[in-house]
């Protein structure tokens, strides 16, 4: 049984055709979310896990998606190079102590997490949306 409505998706920290990692609503709480890999297939599974986060990390992570968002325009503009990724030079210090003070701490494990299908899609605003489903 799906939700009852589009979630706000936060963050896709990791993208490999589709959102893989990052930060996402689940009843209006913020969630890390992590897509499954299976080594048997070799690639993602349809399921993700989904743990609830707190206030502060979620804080730490819009800061340095904040960061990393400067740096995809300033890539785009051919302002930075992709040697630079993830962060400018000037946020690149701030960028570091985030990373360090986020540790794994959007890792989604089995058995911290519930676990959903996920529909991603791009809202009029171009904001990512995300539809929980129950497996």
């Amino acid at each position: 049984m799906a939700s009852e409505a589009w979630e706000r998706v936060y963050t896709a920290n990791d993208y490999h055709d589709g959102p893989r990692l990052g930060v996402a609503n689940l009843g209006g709480k913020p969630h890390a979310y992590q897509a499954e890999f299976s080594d048997q297939l070799d690639d993602y599974t349809e399921s993700f896990w989904l743990r609830e986060i707190n206030e502060h990390l979620l804080t730490l992570v819009l800061e340095d998606w904040a960061i990393w968002l400067r740096w995809k325009k300033a890539h785009q503009q051919g302002r930075a190079t992709i040697e630079s990724h993830p962060a400018l030079p000037q946020d690149r210090p701030r960028h570091a102590e985030i990373s360090s003070l986020i540790g794994d701490q959007l890792t989604a494990r089995p058995d911290n997490s519930v676990v959903k299908l996920a529909s991603f899609r791009r809202n009029a605003l171009n904001d990512m949306e995300v539809l929980w489903i129950d497996p």
